[in-house]
């Protein structure tokens, strides 16, 4: 189908008919993309990751849509892509645990262990109840020899539990 223009002496403005399927796809909001990113997850990552950015392209602000791509980065083990797309979630969501977690999670990926305790303490801040940050937090504590900062993080836990 060829697109069809207006007459520009006829008065009316320019416009560009486009096929139904290209115009659904030009015409989706930033949540509506998230959504379709959602959706395509499980049965395919690739077109997941081009829905979460076409969704960031509508709506740079929607801080779930850069946790997924950065989840779906991850989980293809494109760090540097997904910790940029976990630092941009925090820009604009800086009390999301889920987001702070996962990014601590693909710093210490990256064996950049000093920045993964951070990013955990982050978590724990953003979410006092966060059992998995607290475990990562002892782990690495416990990994870099520091058992007194392990056992912090353990009496913080503990006192959180009762």
């Amino acid at each position: 189908m060829s697109a069809t223009v207006a007459r520009p002496d006829s008065g009316a403005r320019l416009a560009t008919v486009l096929p139904l399927a290209r115009r659904v796809e030009t015409e989706r909001s930033a949540a509506e993309w998230f959504e379709l990113g959602c959706e395509l997850e499980a049965s395919s990552p690739d077109r997941a990751r081009e829905a979460y950015r076409r969704a960031i392209e509508a709506d740079d602000r929607l801080a779930d849509a850069h946790l997924n791509l950065g989840c779906l980065l991850h989980e293809a083990r494109e760090l540097t892509g997904a910790e940029r797309a976990y630092r941009r979630a925090l820009e604009i969501a800086p009390d999301d645990a889920t987001a702070a977690f996962n990014l601590g999670v693909a710093l210490e990926d990256q064996r950049r262990t000093a920045e993964a305790i951070a990013s955990y303490e982050r978590a724990v801040e953003g979410d006092p109840d966060f059992l998995d940050a607290y475990h990562n937090l002892v782990r690495l504590h416990e990994r870099r020899g520091d058992k007194a900062a392990a056992l912090r993080i353990l009496k913080r836990l503990r006192g959180r539990t009762r």
